[in-house]
């Protein structure tokens, strides 16, 4: 039985090659070619698109990629090819810092110092006790300061996480024994990725009287978001 196509003939039972392919339309070198349980799809007298017995996919012959593979654009004017699709981790940037005892004697907030710290993409300097994040964006940032101080009558003992010296966020507890306590202060903050810094500062104020943060005061900082 003869098929016509505008104007061209295939033969059923034909399967067709490359460059001749069994269904065709004015132009004799292009079209569909058919093999044992495969349909093969040409142009230009050469194979491009190939459906294999099991539905698998073979770009410009029986190419069918191996496992894992995708099938990957070359751009407008060439064909596609199988290829593994490349992948990275995100760079993790934050800092763990390990803060040292620092007295305060009633004189207002002072830096607490850092004893040491780790991370990534961050510059910790313990000479001017600033955290600086080479990466923009928004941080979170979680300060644990661990007060200490032996005299007793009570007093508030204040925490603040600062930006470029100025108070982002601050939190307090009173106390009337002398002991040990954990204040934590939790913030948010924009920084530029280049000059802006954390520091870590805190207060007592009971007149007169000496209060510390211990060496297990510890600060984290983890970006949130680029910006």
């Amino acid at each position: 039985m003869a098929l016509n196509i505008n104007g061209t003939t295939g033969i059923s039972g034909v399967d067709g090659s490359a460059s001749a392919p069994a269904l065709t339309g004015t132009d004799a070198n292009t079209g569909i070619n058919f093999g044992s349980d495969v349909i093969d799809l040409s142009t230009g007298g050469s194979s491009r698109f190939k459906v294999g017995a099991a539905g698998q996919l073979g770009i410009a012959g029986a190419n069918y990629g191996t496992a894992g593979q995708a099938l990957l654009s070359q751009g407008a004017s060439a064909a596609p090819q199988w290829g593994a699709v490349s992948s990275s981790s995100p760079t993790e940037t934050y800092a763990l810092v390990n803060l040292g005892t620092t007295y305060d004697a009633n004189s207002g907030y002072v830096t607490q110092d850092i004893g040491s710290g780790s991370g990534n993409n961050m510059t910790i300097d313990t000479t001017n006790n600033k955290v600086t994040p080479t990466v923009a964006g928004n941080y979170l940032v979680i300060y644990m300061c661990i007060w200490l101080w032996s005299f007793s009558g009570g007093a508030t003992w204040y925490n603040r996480i600062t930006k470029n010296g100025s108070e982002q966020q601050r939190s307090q507890f009173s106390a009337y024994d002398p002991g040990s306590y954990n204040n934590t202060t939790i913030s948010i903050i924009s920084m530029d990725g280049s000059s802006d810094y954390f520091q870590f500062e805190g207060y007592e104020n009971k007149s007169g009287q000496t209060a510390y943060m211990g060496n297990l005061s510890r600060a984290t900082m983890f970006l949130l978001k680029e910006s």
